[in-house]
């Protein structure tokens, strides 16, 4: 007699490829009918058709050579039956922000905010003139905030008659962040809500006025933060980070899916710290050889940039050659987004 422990159980021994993580796992078996010795199972990859065809033909094999006898419908979803029950950002939200950009990995040490306060930069070279800021940065990360750090400063942001808060500028940005508002050494134990509370008045309650691009450096992983700024800001796209090496790209991969599920477009993968560069003007990739162009192409997004390792990023005053690196990666994302 078939049961769906059974069924479950047998399909994970199906991997999700690239990686070793099976579709359980990854949360991708959505539905298990059965009825005799007969069952219909629905799968939600959110990948390429030819790879989740692939992965359809190997659950059938797979749950025949098991249950030998046994009639098996596995039919493949085009939409996650469990994304219409997520709240839809309003369009009101930060409707004088022209494009919301979310700066993400999937976990923590791969130098999101590193990347995310540089692509801030490289946008206000391109878009700030005459001395008005037009490019914002929102530091996401309420627990582990880290702006304030990587910019080099600390300002206090003030409020107006209004008791709107105004952002401090910084380096040509807007920025906000949790790291303005405590100090270094004051531990932030945030519950859930709270931490969306945050984010909702970092969105709502800051003057930001008319930007051309606002990034989101997102907290690491797939928390409460993260699915507070992906269900109540209209993003127009995210970035994926990640650094060489299989765990990266795995709990990157992880992350990815999110935005999937989500409806926000993947616009493309950032490989961190991929290489170190020599002297001589070899690269010597002391993380492992890059693997970030299989794991993009398995997102359906392409590599947007491999950036070396590079100290300066992580000061005020990046170096020339990071900055161009930077401006070429703001070129890239525009393209990507149509702009």
């Amino acid at each position: 007699m078939l049961s769906k422990e059974d069924i479950i159980n047998a399909l994970r021994d199906v991997k999700y490829p690239p990686y070793d993580k099976d579709i359980v796992a990854f949360g991708m078996v959505k539905y298990v009918k059965i009825d005799g010795d007969t069952a219909e199972i629905r799968i939600f990859t959110g990948g390429k058709e030819d790879a989740a065809l692939g992965i359809i033909k190997t659950a059938s094999e797979v749950l025949h050579a098991k249950f030998k006898g046994c009639k098996f419908t596995i039919n493949l979803l085009k939409e996650d039956p469990s994304k219409s029950a997520a709240p839809s950002p309003s369009k009101e939200t930060l409707k004088s922000v022209r494009l919301k950009i979310a700066i993400a990995s999937g976990k923590g040490g791969v130098g999101k905010s590193t990347i995310a306060v540089n692509i801030a930069r490289a946008f206000a070279r391109k878009f700030s003139s005459g001395g008005e800021a037009r490019v914002g940065l929102m530091d996401c990360d309420v627990h582990g905030p880290s702006a304030t750090i990587l910019f080099g400063d600390k300002p206090y942001p003030s409020v107006d008659s209004d008791q709107k808060i105004l952002p401090p500028e910084i380096g040509g940005i807007k920025a906000i962040s949790m790291g303005m508002l405590v100090s270094d050494d004051q531990p932030l134990i945030w519950r859930g809500p709270m931490a969306a509370s945050a984010l909702k008045q970092f969105s709502d309650e800051v003057k930001w006025g008319d930007l051309d691009v606002m990034v989101f450096d997102l907290p690491p992983g797939t928390g409460d933060a993260v699915l507070s700024v992906v269900q109540t800001i209209p993003l127009s796209g995210a970035v994926v980070v990640t650094t060489p090496g299989h765990l990266a790209s795995t709990t990157a991969a992880r992350g990815a899916m999110l935005f999937g599920k989500s409806g926000v477009k993947i616009i493309g993968v950032i490989e961190n710290m991929a290489y170190f560069p020599m002297p001589d003007g070899n690269k010597e990739y002391i993380f492992g050889e890059p693997n970030s162009e299989n794991f993009a192409a398995h997102l359906d997004a392409p590599l947007l940039a491999e950036i070396p390792i590079d100290k300066s990023l992580q000061t005020d005053t990046p170096s020339p050659d990071a900055e161009k690196i930077f401006d070429a990666l703001a070129d890239s994302i525009l393209k990507e987004l149509g702009e």
